[in-house]
């Protein structure tokens, strides 16, 4: 092991923290979709909500339910703040996802009139054009997204923190210029000084971050080996998570098994990328992530008669999940727009699912 100190453990500060805390940061949809229900008023209402919708996208053995999805998405937009501006964007991608251009087309628009005329919050009103245009990226809707990118960079939170590099707002901006430079290129147009600018900063940036993953995960293994079938039949692959508020325990319980993962959640949740990914090119059906508790695992070697310190339970308690509660297991990779599956509280695009980590 390096010696670095492990990660600590974050803060639980609000009624919706301590529920994520106590079903180990990844919710069934129904669990945070009853939460809101029981917490009307509550700041974090739209937050659980927006969270259930993602969730309900991935269900129904991962093929989403676009139908559930919507309404929940509809229902969070009739709430203030970003969580309500973030459902906004849910509404626009799942009639996308309908094949319902139209109605999705007028949908983009009220939150466009909104963010245009009516720009109260600036950072946050920044969050949604962002939000918007990455989401038509990549369905391909490129002219759209880039009038969308237009319109954020014309923005009075993106002018106001033209120059500066620090803060959330002058982050959205530079993440606006560079989707601009991208966009521009997909479309065939001659990119501008400030497009080959935006771009070289990016790469400095990418250079920078790895650079700092690989110093987190020097002198630990390369690789480590995933079950993967050897046959042509359809096999799952099955990822187990430790919690972040368990890491440092299951760390120091079996240092043998948690050597190739290092001191760092951040290196950790690499390795479980990789493996998650691994599968995927393998040809799983289905890529699943299992997010554990200690207190869960024992319960169940306990409830069973297995050896909690023999990795063939952990393996065993895996496959387990899957079977008998397939809502507790994770589709990866999640919407690029939704909550990352290790729990870190960004969005998985921003997160593991960052182009810097894969």
């Amino acid at each position: 092991m390096s010696s670095a100190s492990p990660s600590p453990i974050r803060a639980v500060d609000s009624p919706y923290e301590q529920f994520l805390a106590t079903v180990g940061g990844q919710p069934r949809a129904a669990q945070c979709e009853q939460w809101a229900d029981e917490h009307p008023g509550d700041p974090d209402q739209g937050r659980a909500l927006v969270h259930a919708e993602w969730l309900t996208a991935r269900g129904k053995q991962h093929q989403g339910d676009d139908a559930k999805a919507l309404e929940l998405f509809t229902r969070a937009t009739k709430l203030s703040g970003a969580a309500g501006r973030q459902a906004q964007v849910g509404v626009v991608e799942t009639l996308y996802a309908q094949d319902r251009e139209r109605d999705a087309e007028q949908a983009e628009q009220a939150p466009r009139e909104e963010l245009t005329e009516q720009p109260d919050e600036a950072v946050a009103d920044l969050q949604v054009f962002d939000d918007m245009v990455d989401m038509l990226g990549e369905i391909g809707r490129s002219e759209r997204a880039l009038d969308w990118c237009l319109a954020a960079l014309a923005h009075p939170a993106a002018r106001e923190n033209e120059g500066t590099v620090g803060g959330e707002a002058a982050r959205l901006r530079r993440g606006l210029r560079i989707s601009r430079a991208l966009l521009r290129r997909d479309l065939g147009l001659e990119p501008t000084d400030d497009d080959l600018a935006a771009e070289a900063e990016t790469d400095a940036e990418l250079r920078e971050f790895g650079e700092g993953l690989d110093r987190a995960l020097s002198g630990l293994p390369s690789g480590r080996p995933v079950e993967v079938t050897e046959d042509t039949a359809a096999f799952d692959g099955i990822v187990l998570r430790w919690v972040r508020e368990d890491f440092a325990a299951v760390r120091t319980r079996w240092p043998e098994s948690t050597d190739s993962y290092g001191d760092d959640y951040t290196a950790y949740a690499q390795r479980l990328q990789t493996d998650a990914r691994t599968y995927a090119e393998a040809g799983a059906a289905r890529v699943h992530i299992i997010s554990a508790t200690l207190a869960a695992y024992e319960e169940f070697a306990v409830r069973e008669g297995r050896d909690a310190d023999n990795p063939d339970t952990r393996r065993e308690f895996s496959r387990h999940v899957v079977r008998a509660h397939p809502d507790e297991s994770l589709a990866w990779p999640p919407p690029r727009n939704g909550p990352c599956w290790c729990d870190s509280g960004r969005k998985y695009k921003k997160c593991c699912g960052a182009p810097a980590r894969n």
